[in-house]
This record gives C-alpha cells, structure tokens and sequence, in this order.
C-alpha cells in the first residue's frame, strides 16, 4: 500500500491524464531552478506515475464513498486516489470525510459539509474535482 506524501502528489494532474503528466515533468524541468522546491520535489513522483500510466494502470477520482485519506487503494486492477492528494484537502478535512461517512452515507452537499466540519474551500477543492458530482446541494426536498 502507499500512501500520500505531504505536498509529493497532486491528484489534479494526474486525473488530467497521461500526457498532462508528462507535460507537467518537462515544463518543471525546463524551469530548472525557476521551479518551486514543491514542483522539483514532484518530479520523481510524477516519473512513476507516468510509469504506472504507460504500463496500463488507470488513476481513479477521488470518491466520497471509497477514497482512504492517504493510502492509494488497489480497486479492480486500478488504484484508487485518497483525499489528501487534492492539493488544498488537508488531512484532517480527510479525516472528518472519513468518520462522517463511517456514521451513515452523504445526503447532499450541505450534509457532508456540516457533518465532516468542512470549510468552504474545501468544499470547493472537492467540487472542483468532481467529487460532489452525484450529491444534491441541500437536504431540502422539492415537492410537486
């Protein structure tokens, strides 16, 4: 199993596929010295992720419903993406995801939010990340 380094794996990249990886490695190392620590740090890991990728192994999305927050979990021959490698979730926001949908499943937006503690721009990193495709905004219900 593996787990997220802190600031060693960005899940935004990678779900933009392959050749955005790729792309992402040669601008940081072109960069050279112009790149951030963090971007020249990533590098390694974007390799074996390009790795990974070129050897057939699909990244899945982050899921409210099956992400760890921070082990990568094998899942029908892919690998699962946990929490905290969406830059900006940090791991107690992962932490508060997990124990609230350990209690009972999401009913909206709105739930998830009061029930994990989750900030505002949390909310927006997992939106932003499709994360909250398949969840309502509020609990309340229409009537016809």
């Amino acid at each position: 199993m593996f787990i997220v380094a802190p600031g060693g794996f960005d899940a935004e990249t990678v779900m933009k596929g392959r050749q955005n990886v790729v792309a992402t490695i040669k601008d940081i190392e072109k960069r050279g010295k112009e790149a951030s620590q963090k971007e020249q740090s990533s590098v390694s890991t974007l390799k074996l992720i390009n790795e990974c990728m070129a050897r057939g192994i699909k990244f899945l999305p982050i899921n409210l419903k099956k992400s760890d927050q921070k082990a990568f979990l094998p899942e029908n021959g892919s690998i699962r993406l946990p929490f905290s490698s969406l830059s900006g979730l940090g791991e107690n926001a992962a932490q508060n995801i997990i124990d609230a949908r350990n209690e009972e499943p999401f009913f909206s937006v709105e739930d998830l939010r009061t029930r994990a503690k989750l900030t505002k721009s949390v909310i927006e990193v997992l939106r932003k990340n499709h994360a909250l495709d398949n969840l309502n905004e509020t609990d309340q219900l229409t009537l016809f």
